[in-house]
């Protein structure tokens, strides 16, 4: 009851102008990058897809996207890089929007909300699936064995892994809720304006269980892939499960780095600031129940300065 009662407080403070006047008042001092998976439609019924918690709802991101542009100062990667270098101050309230994995959802539902808003976004895909037209593999499994069963996997030797789940996922359809984007698909994303690709590994892979030849090849084939299809450089990339320490090493930062990125996302969840390391900028979860009101409560006080 409490939470009921919390929930419909939050969206009362929104619509009467509350967290736009406050975070009117704020200032971040850093980046808060958000970090959202897939989309899915309204009319998607309950259990329709697995994980369905990490895909939020069309009109739910759509109010996300009129929530930001109407309180934060949306930037792109490029708007951070200039800052970065000196060439122009970031704004008090800048937030970035992430995707991770590359579903199809984001171009078939995302990109129409985004530019109605006109709201810049980063996109890290997984190249390999999406080459094959294979669904990820944790969604495999967890359609297979139920989603309890992909954190078992995500403990086991890179060899073992690759051939028991990566290698063999089921090939979808494009119209499967779990799709990802074609690689022509890649190629009209980044045509949109504001929309980067960024790499995410060739296939998802927990990086701290493989070899450095065998992450080398997870990022740099994924990099070069992401490149041919868009006609453009890959410069930034993000960590699949992205936990430091814990999904990827200090070999995984280096080997970014000498891959010519020039940023890289965890999903260390805090503000991304100056002070951090280039290669391991933090990102916030955002799943299918952060309601509007909610994010934007979060921004003006719950999430720690």
């Amino acid at each position: 009851m409490r939470t009921v009662l919390a929930l419909a407080a939050k969206e009362g403070l929104l619509a009467a102008g509350h967290y736009r006047r406050a975070l009117a008042r704020t200032s971040f001092g850093a980046v808060a990058v958000l970090n959202y998976h897939g989309l899915r439609d309204d009319a998607a019924g309950p259990r329709s897809m697995p994980f369905e918690n990490l895909h939020v709802r069309a009109s739910v991101f759509e109010a996300h996207c009129r929530m930001l542009r109407e309180t934060c100062d949306p930037i792109s990667l490029d708007d951070w890089r200039e800052a970065v270098a000196g060439r122009r101050p970031l704004p008090p309230r800048a937030t970035l929007i992430t995707f991770d994995d590359g579903y199809r959802s984001v171009l078939k539902i995302g990109a129409p909300i985004l530019a109605a808003h006109d709201l810049p976004a980063v996109v890290f895909a997984c190249s390999a699936p999406m080459r094959e037209r294979r669904m990820l593999w944790f969604d495999a499994i967890a359609v297979r064995d139920g989603e309890a069963a992909v954190e078992s996997w995500k403990a086991r030797p890179y060899d073992e892994w690759r051939a028991e789940c990566a290698d063999g996922a089921p090939l979808i359809p494009d119209d499967h809720p779990c799709a990802l984007l074609t690689p022509s698909d890649v190629a009209a994303l980044a045509r949109h304006r504001g929309i980067e690709i960024g790499a995410h590994t060739a296939r998802h892979p927990i990086l701290a269980h493989a070899t450095p030849e065998q992450q080398r090849e997870e990022i740099v084939s994924s990099r070069d892939a992401l490149a041919e299809w868009t006609g453009r450089p890959v410069r930034a990339f993000a960590y699949p499960n992205g936990r430091p320490g814990v999904d990827y090493t200090s070999d995984t930062t280096a080997i970014v780095g000498g891959a010519g990125f020039d940023v890289a996302f965890t999903t260390r969840p805090a503000f991304a600031r100056a002070t951090e390391p280039v290669y391991e900028r933090s990102r916030f979860l955002i799943v299918s129940d952060v309601t509007a009101a909610e994010l934007a409560h979060r921004l003006a006080y719950a999430w720690p300065r």
